[in-house]
């Protein structure tokens, strides 16, 4: 389905869903040096976006309701992902590097995973308790690792048999005790109870960002056409039938789950289940690689030349009340 053209990438008036009739559809930034990879937020005052290393280290903006703050993150090599938690927000990159900045002195701490692959994502549950994930330059292997506190390590359980064939990109659960992995590899891996297990999926195409509310989880993904699945003790495709553009984000929570992907793709979830786009977000050829939705159902969506080109062309782009000048 392909959204009504606009004449420029310039603020629009639209609405997704019942609201205010001051929520607009905006540009916050667009042909950044890198491309923004992940954004992530606790509140509206409250937004983080990482990004790619255009030369002068990564994208690191921290949005407070007010105006952005840029951040050193004081070492080189793209970020991918970030996720928070109470005084700790999370970033994960090249190199196998994750970071933690913590709020209350202003710092970062960084570590290296035990081995160099590229980790495209990081959930923290408690500050003893963090997952990340990635894979190789192929996609063909894949790593999870898992912080103590103490130090990062892959779990004891996680056996060769389970990860076969298997390069992960993200991680998302309820708690501690319920998890999912989702990759490369027509697999998603869970970890619930204390024990794994590998889930085939009905599908071999991709699955890059796994997200949930509730009892409610969604994986998306795909190879130039779209792939949506409702993960839990039956996987379900819920891909809708006709033209669907690949998905690389989805963010699910209390106000709306909405997805976002290849040429300025947003969709969102309707309350009957259905899979529809937002015909009103701002046309644009880049790709969006995440998405988050904030408490009074603000979407924020972050990208650039990611698939197409070298992570480039930085875009940021929000719905909702307009952002400060």
């Amino acid at each position: 389905m392909r959204r009504a053209a606009l004449a420029c990438l310039v603020c629009l008036a639209a609405c997704p869903h019942p609201s205010g009739p001051e929520n607009t559809w905006e540009i916050v930034e667009k042909g950044l040096p890198g491309a923004l990879m992940s954004v992530w937020g606790s509140a509206i005052d409250d937004v983080w976006v990482v990004g790619a290393d255009a030369g002068d280290g990564p994208a690191i903006k921290h949005w407070d309701g007010i105006a952005w703050t840029e951040l050193d993150a004081g070492s080189p090599g793209h970020l991918w992902w970030v996720s928070g938690l109470d005084d700790g927000v999370w970033m994960s990159g090249d190199g196998g590097r994750i970071l933690r900045y913590v709020r209350k002195d202003m710092s970062f701490k960084t570590w290296t995973a035990p081995s160099p692959e590229r980790l495209y994502g990081v959930f923290p549950l408690a500050d003893t308790d963090v997952w990340s994930c990635g894979s190789n330059e192929q996609n063909t292997a894949g790593v999870i690792w898992h912080y103590d506190g103490v130090a990062w390590a892959a779990p004891a359980d996680l056996t060769p048999e389970l990860m076969a064939g298997f390069a992960c990109f993200k991680v998302w659960g309820s708690g501690p005790d319920d998890l999912w992995f989702v990759g490369y590899g027509g697999v998603v891996l869970r970890y619930k109870g204390g024990t794994w297990s590998r889930i085939e999926l009905p599908s071999d195409r991709p699955l890059f960002t796994v997200h949930g509310d509730g009892g409610e989880v969604y994986a998306v993904g795909g190879a130039v056409s779209g792939y949506i699945v409702e993960l839990g003790d039956e996987v379900r495709d819920v891909t809708p039938k006709g033209e669907v553009p690949q998905f690389a984000g989805i963010y699910a929570g209390d106000f709306d789950t909405v997805a976002v992907g290849l040429e300025g793709a947003v969709w969102q979830r309707r309350d009957d289940g259905a899979w529809t786009a937002i015909e009103a977000a701002p046309t644009t050829p880049l790709e969006y690689h995440a998405v988050y939705v904030d408490p009074d159902g603000g979407i924020w969506a972050v990208g650039g030349r990611i698939y197409t080109g070298n992570l480039s062309d930085g875009l940021l782009t929000h719905y909702g009340a307009p952002l400060p000048q």
